[in-house]
C-alpha cells in the first residue's frame, strides 16, 4: 500500500545514481552519464511543477550544475567518496520519499531502494525483490517462461555445451546482469562464438546467451500501480552495430506505427508482464522485439528509462502528475487514451 501524500508537502529525494558523486572515486561512464544526466533533467523539470514537493538531488562535482534549483529545493554537490556518505544519508533522514534512477549491475538499483525501506521512507519505485528478479537476466527469463510470456530461449554461457539452442541469424551475449546494451556482442556463427566463449577469462556464468532475433526494436514506458498497468508511449528503439557489438542510440517516443504495434497488444502484454511480475510498481519500462511471428520480451526494466526524457513532450502531460495522481488515489489515474506524438530522444 503507498502513502497518499501529494497534496500536502512532501521531501522528495530524487536520485540518479551515476550523475550523483556515487562514482565520485571512479572515471565516469560516459554514455551512462550523459544518459543518466538527461533522464534527471527530465525527471525534476516535471517535478518542478508540481506543487507542495521540495526536491532533494545529490551532484557529482564534475558535472554542470543543475539549472533551476531554487531556494525551494536542495542541491548537495559531492567532491569526495565522504561527501557522498554524508550526503546519502542526509537526505534519506530529511525526505520524506525516494525516487531512484539506477542501474541493475551489481544490484545497484535493488541495494539503493533497500536503503530507502531501511530508513523507514516511501520507495516511489518496485521493491527490491522485484528488481532483484528483473535485473537476473537469466532468472527473468525462467520466470516469464514459466508464466507463458513469451521471450527469447536463454542460457548461461557456462552452460552452453549444454544445451540445444541453435540460430541461423546468430547469437546475442551480454552480462547477465547488464544494463541496456551495456557489452552486448553479436556472433553470427555458432563456431565464433564458441571461440570467444573459450578464450574467456570472465566467468561465463555472468553471462547469457540469446539468439539473435530479427525484428523490430520496440521498448514501452508504463505506469504500475499495485493491480493494474497503463502504457504511457510505445517506442521505437534506434539500435546500431558497429563490429559487431550493439549500441544504443536513442529512441522516437511514441513513434512505433500500429502495424508494427498497436496499443490493444501493447496493453496486453503490458498486463500479462505485470501479473507475472510481482511488485513492477510506478515508472516501468519493457524492452521488446517484434519479429514475424511474435512480440518477445527482452529485457523488464523497474525503473525509469531513457526514452522518459520525451515522455512528457510526447504526450502532452506531465508523467510526474500522473504518477502522484495514481498515489493519491490509490488506482490509475485515466480511463481514457492519453494523447500521443512522436519525439525523438537521441544519445
Amino acid at each position: 500500500m503507498q502513502f497518499q501524500w501529494f497534496w500536502v508537502s512532501m521531501k522528495l529525494f530524487v536520485y540518479e545514481h551515476i550523475t550523483s558523486g556515487a562514482l565520485i572515486n571512479e572515471s565516469l561512464p560516459t554514455s551512462l552519464a550523459h544518459e543518466g544526466n538527461n533522464m534527471l533533467l527530465a525527471l525534476i523539470n516535471d517535478l518542478f511543477q508540481l506543487p507542495n514537493l521540495e526536491l532533494i538531488i545529490l551532484r557529482d562535482a564534475r558535472l554542470i550544475p543543475l539549472p533551476d534549483v531554487t531556494n525551494y529545493h536542495q542541491c548537495h554537490t559531492v567532491h569526495t567518496a565522504e561527501d557522498f556518505d554524508h550526503y546519502y544519508a542526509l537526505a534519506l533522514n530529511d525526505a520524506d520519499a525516494m525516487l531512484p534512477i539506477a542501474p541493475e549491475t551489481d544490484n545497484t538499483l535493488s541495494k539503493v531502494q533497500q536503503s530507502v525501506l531501511d530508513n523507514n521512507k516511501q520507495l516511489l519505485a518496485s521493491p527490491p525483490a522485484t528488481s532483484k528478479l528483473c535485473s537476473d537476466k537469466y532468472r527473468c527469463y525462467q520466470y516469464l517462461h514459466t508464466h507463458n510470456v513469451a521471450s527469447p530461449q536463454t542460457c548461461l554461457a557456462d552452460n552452453w555445451s549444454h544445451q540445444t539452442m541453435s540460430s541461423t541469424t546468430g547469437y546475442i551475449v551480454k552480462p547477465r546482469d547488464g544494463a541496456g546494451c551495456v557489452d552486448t556482442l553479436f556472433f553470427p556463427y555458432t563456431s565464433t562464438l564458441e571461440m570467444w566463449l573459450a578464450k574467456q577469462s570472465t566467468a561465463l556464468d555472468t553471462l547469457i546467451v540469446q539468439p539473435y532475433i530479427e525484428g523490430h526494436h520496440i521498448s514501452l514506458n508504463l505506469l504500475c500501480s499495485d493491480n493494474d498497468c497503463m502504457v504511457l508511449a510505445i517506442n521505437e528503439q534506434h539500435i546500431k552495430m558497429k563490429n559487431d557489438q550493439l549500441f544504443f542510440a536513442g529512441s522516437t517516443v511514441n513513434g512505433v506505427s500500429e502495424n508494427q504495434l498497436n496499443f490493444s497488444d501493447a496493453s496486453e502484454l503490458a498486463t500479462q508482464v505485470h501479473q507475472a511480475i510481482t511488485g513492477l510498481w510506478g515508472f516501468v519500462g519493457i524492452d521488446l522485439i517484434v519479429s514475424k511471428n511474435a512480440i518477445l520480451v527482452i529485457d523488464i526494466n523497474p525503473r525509469l528509462t531513457s526514452s522518459y526524457v520525451g515522455l512528457a513532450n510526447s504526450l502532452t502531460h506531465n508523467p510526474t502528475e500522473l504518477l502522484f495522481s495514481m498515489m493519491e488515489h490509490n488506482k490509475l489515474p485515466l480511463t481514457t487514451p492519453l494523447q500521443r506524438r512522436p519525439v525523438e530522444v537521441r544519445l
